[in-house]
């Protein structure tokens, strides 16, 4: 009964494949992959072990409540070692068995691997594998793998639309299906005979698993179905304040510059984003509306900024308003302090409601933008970013004629880069004014280009002016308040005060993504660029011909000229760089993939298969050898014709037509052994009677690969 032992182990072990085979698919929405794929294949196993274990002493039912109280078990022990938001493991546990659905639909992926999180898929996979095994207990092989298929299906909806393709998760679910089909039944047989045909329908079965890994993505590129995404029906646990407003602190801050508001340590001086403001009101700005638990790690900005570079920092906050946490750039992963993260706009909040107090590391990606990256780049159409274009009624005349008359017609780069300049070579900043950036203030802080007088505001007034101006001219527009380098260094790092406190504009561009904009006076680049922070996004260096004015208008002072879009000399190089490099690929892909490919084809053919397959492999060698040799043999001869005149073939031609018309079944492998000799040794005669030149082409030519 060895055979039985053998292949009721197979069995077990297909069982637990089959269901641990959906974590290939719910891994991927989590921060620690391996973690997941680990715990998951630890619950299949012992679900499926427990169960059949329970099985033989117990009720069918007995055996599934007794695997459930294992569970119980288990995501206690999860709490204890990867605590969730509520503290204790019992009390951990019971949260997370109650809330681990909406845990996962309201975290902001890659979710972290705590308890709260990691319930519902361990949870699946133990009633997965234990339903499974009461099934194949039952003697219903087929009935035990419809559980991790339906697990299957379940991962695929978590993972919504944009979750990563489970085409290696179907592969390793087939390839257990079909091994657990036929070790079931060779257990069940017993018969030797038996087990070697089933196995080798086995073989089968996998390699047509590894075909479809390989043959399904591109087949299936461009089906338009997608899964459903159920993440929009729960409603984030934490939402804004409005009562709160962080841009209208920036003027008290500016009357009051000394204050302590943070420390940061940086290897290396980095400006930092604090709060981005999405919403006008005509009397305010407003942060997003909300804000999704996260942990750790943090997703990629989406389209992901050019030529990154990754920043730590660690921050002590001390003195600063509201929920939201300081960032180094496009932030990445944030460890010391439980956060939630709104992935527009870039922002981080404190779950606990407040940053005073809080010492965190925050790890993110600073962008090295160039002039030239937004240059040419169009406005979305999309209209989900209408919502960034959208200014509330009671806009006043004024707005709108600044914007036609600054702004033009030209691309909508040039656009926002006249808006920028406008503010900063017409206006001052007035550290101490009043400030303001509603309607009514925008309305009395804007000057029309012509008018012989400079305007002032504060920061808040000059931010909120462009993003107004900047949707008034059709620009999808927003505003990000933020934090300077800081001055004194002390031992916790640097100290930043209310005095670094920065104001920007946004603008979003097609494929490029969000695009800040310095617009105060006073630039804090030693060039005048009006690049914005470094820390906030891209860098876009302004320049412009003169903005349009209508006739008899006096005309403005003239701006920056219009930066040339010239390559930049490290492009240059690159250019040059890939260029070189594609011709050497170019020119070595034929003398590398040809003989590659051919010598490939002659090992599959005088060594793999059958022997009777071998022998085939031997005559179709040699007859490519003839055409490469200038002797093609017509399509109308016979194997017993291509063998008239050459002794030699005489024997091969025989076993060829023995296996053509014969018993194939019947050839030995001394047989094919001789074939691919002979075939070897006229092949090499052949080339030898070529000239020296051909000699050396003969294996780079590649039409035998066609023939």
């Amino acid at each position: 009964m060895a055979v039985s032992r053998t292949a009721a182990s197979i069995t077990f072990a297909a069982l637990c494949t089959a269901v641990w085979a959906p974590a290939l698919v719910f891994a991927p929405g989590y921060a620690d992959r391996v973690m997941m794929r680990v715990l998951l294949g630890c619950a299949a196993v012992a679900s499926v072990a427990v169960t059949t274990a329970l099985a033989g002493r117990l009720s069918r039912v007995g055996a599934l409540l007794g695997g459930l109280l294992a569970l119980v078990g288990v995501v206690v022990a999860l709490a204890a070692w990867r605590p969730g938001q509520v503290p204790g493991a019992v009390p951990g546990a019971a949260d997370a068995l109650l809330h681990t659905g909406a845990r996962i639909l309201t975290t902001t992926p890659p979710a972290p691997t705590t308890v709260d999180t990691v319930t519902l898929p361990l949870a699946g996979t133990w009633l997965a594998g234990a339903a499974a095994a009461l099934a194949l207990r039952a003697g219903r092989p087929l009935l035990a793998l419809l559980p991790p298929v339906v697990l299957l299906t379940g991962a695929v909806v978590l993972a919504g639309p944009d979750g990563a393709p489970g085409y290696l998760a179907v592969t390793v679910l087939v390839a257990a299906g079909a091994t657990l089909l036929g070790a079931f039944t060779a257990a069940e047989s017993g018969d030797g005979r038996e087990t070697r045909a089933v196995l080798r329908a086995i073989g089968v079965a996998v390699l047509l698993a590894g075909l479809a890994a390989f043959a399904g993505p591109p087949v299936l590129a461009e089906w338009s179905r997608r899964p459903p995404d159920p993440r929009p029906a729960a409603k984030p646990p934490v939402t804004r304040d409005e009562a709160v407003n962080p841009l209208s602190y920036l003027p008290g801050w500016g009357a009051r510059p000394l204050d302590p508001l943070l420390t940061v340590r940086t290897a290396r001086p980095v400006e930092l984003r604090w709060v981005t403001l999405s919403e006008f009101t005509g009397e305010t700005w407003l942060p997003e509306q909300g804000y999704s638990p996260a942990g750790e790690m943090l997703p990629p900005p989406v389209p992901a900024p050019p030529r990154p570079t990754s920043q730590r920092a660690t921050l002590t906050v001390a003195n600063l308003p509201g929920p939201w946490l300081p960032a180094v750039g496009n932030p990445r992963r944030i460890e010391g302090v439980p956060v939630s993260y709104d992935p527009e706009s870039g922002t981080l909040v404190a779950r606990d409601g407040r940053s005073v107090g809080h010492r965190y590391a925050v790890t993110g990606d600073v962008p090295g933008w160039r002039p030239t990256d937004a240059a040419r780049a169009l406005v979305p159409t999309d209209p989900a970013f209408d919502r960034y274009r959208e200014l509330p009624p009671g806009a006043p005349s004024r707005i709108g004629e600044v914007a036609a008359v600054v702004a033009g017609t030209d691309s909508p780069y040039r656009q926002a880069v006249r808006l920028a300049e406008y503010l900063r070579r017409d206006y001052v900043l007035d550290a101490r004014g009043r400030g303001g950036h509603g309607y009514a203030n925008l309305a009395a802080f804007l000057v029309m280009p012509g008018e012989g007088r400079r305007g002032s505001g504060t920061a808040d007034q000059f931010a909120s002016a462009f993003a107004v101006l900047a949707r008034a001219a059709g620009l999808p527009s927003r505003v990000a308040v933020g934090f300077g380098q800081g001055g004194t260094d002390g031992p916790d790092g640097r100290q930043v005060r209310t005095g670094d406190a920065l104001a920007w504009g946004e603008v979003y561009f097609d494929g490029v993504g969000w695009v800040p904009f310095d617009v105060i006076p006073g630039t804090r680049t030693a060039s005048g660029s009006g690049a914005a922070p470094e820390g906030a996004a891209p860098t876009p260096a302004p320049g412009s011909a003169a903005p349009q004015r209508p006739e008899g208008a006096r005309p403005a002072a003239p701006a920056a000229p219009a930066e040339k879009d010239t390559p930049d000399p490290d492009d240059s190089g690159t250019w040059v760089g890939l260029t070189v490099a594609a011709l050497v690929v170019l020119l070595a892909t034929p003398l590398v993939a040809v003989p590659a490919l051919r010598r490939r084809r002659t090992r599959r053919r005088l060594h793999q298969g059958t022997p009777a397959d071998r022998i085939l492999g031997a005559w179709a060698e040699l007859l490519d050898g003839l055409r490469l040799a200038g002797r093609p043999v017509p399509v109308a001869h016979t194997a017993k014709d291509v063998a008239i005149g050459h002794p030699s073939l005489e024997w091969l031609a025989v076993q060829v037509n023995a296996v053509g018309f014969g018993h194939a079944g019947d050839v030995e492998s001394v047989q094919a052994t001789a074939a691919v000799d002979l075939a070897y040794g006229y092949v090499r005669t052949l080339r030898r009677s070529r000239s020296r030149l051909r000699r050396l082409l003969w294996w780079l030519d590649p039409r035998p690969l066609f023939w």
